[in-house]
């Protein structure tokens, strides 16, 4: 404990720069990838494909149906994102100190997963408030995000707050452990392959592209099942059978398999690869771009 406490102390400043880059990049990420990600939520609970659930959130709720769930995560987002990066650059730091070492894909991918585990406990409650959100088109249950939280603990208990804690769990530890190993992987084979030492614009948006398909791939199923235990109605939750270690996430598998097939699992994943593409393409250039930054004026400074 005593040495993280020196190491954040003497590496105080490019804590403060990991962290302001991971908010501009979750910002980023946020802007472009919500409208697609209302579209990923309501495939996961419908049996209606794209261009059904395109048409129907467009003739009943316009444009801006696109855009329900967006105030909270476009608020809190950039935390979540602040808390991945600074997670991840520590245990970077951790394997190779203050040297210009490179880490290995496994140990990116290691550093990818805690950061991702520990930004779970932040994004889950998000993610609940959001899909709770998104899911409502004609009948308005929930007036903002702070309403939705109050409902939900008032009715359900606090602990309600993280149902899908265990899917949430299982995509970002698998999801950040390939993003982060995939865009260093695909980032050095670029610049080999361009005979340059530093990456271009093109290479950090291909390499971001590529991470973000990798992370929503390996996670997608726990993704689908989170939204139906998140989503689902106080008085839906007897379908599933609880468990303290699983939050009912094994059940609700089983169940969406044997009644839909394993395709079920996989709804709006077509969206969703689009939307990761172009969006963590976007997020990590962000990411990048700002540290970059942030770096050069904090040493002129």
């Amino acid at each position: 404990m005593s040495d993280f406490i020196r190491w954040t102390y003497e590496n105080r400043l490019q804590i403060s720069i990991d962290l302001a880059a991971g908010s501009v990049s979750g910002i980023a990420n946020c802007l472009s990838s919500h409208p697609l990600d209302t579209v990923k939520v309501r495939m996961q609970m419908s049996d209606d494909g794209v261009l059904s659930t395109l048409k129907k959130i467009l003739q009943n709720e316009g444009t801006k149906g696109f855009y329900k769930g967006m105030s909270f995560p476009i608020l809190s987002i950039p935390i979540t994102n602040a808390i991945v990066f600074s997670v991840y650059e520590f245990w970077k730091s951790f394997f190779i100190g203050n040297s210009n070492k490179q880490l290995t894909y496994s140990q990116t991918a290691f550093c990818g997963s805690i950061a991702g585990s520990s930004a779970a406990f932040f994004s889950c409650p998000i993610e609940l408030t959001k899909c709770k959100l998104q899911m409502q088109s004609t009948e308005k249950i929930y007036k903002n995000p702070i309403d939705c939280i109050q409902q939900i603990y008032q009715k359900e208990g606090f602990k309600s707050l993280f149902r899908g804690m265990c899917a949430t769990q299982q995509r970002e530890i698998l999801g950040y452990s390939a993003q982060f190993a995939v865009y260093e992987l695909i980032k050095d084979l670029l610049c080999t392959l361009s005979q340059k030492a530093e990456p271009s614009t093109a290479n950090l948006l291909i390499s971001g592209g590529l991470a973000g398909v990798s992370c929503w791939t390996i996670g997608y199923p726990q993704d689908t099942i989170k939204t139906i235990l998140q989503c689902q109605k106080p008085s839906d939750q007897a379908i599933y059978k609880v468990r303290f270690y699983d939050g009912g996430f094994l059940d609700c598998l089983r169940k969406k398999i044997i009644s839909e097939g394993i395709g079920s699992i996989w709804k709006g994943y077509s969206v969703c690869i689009l939307r990761s593409f172009y969006a963590n393409a976007i997020g990590f250039y962000a990411y990048e771009l700002a540290r970059e930054n942030l770096t050069s004026f904090y040493q002129l400074y």
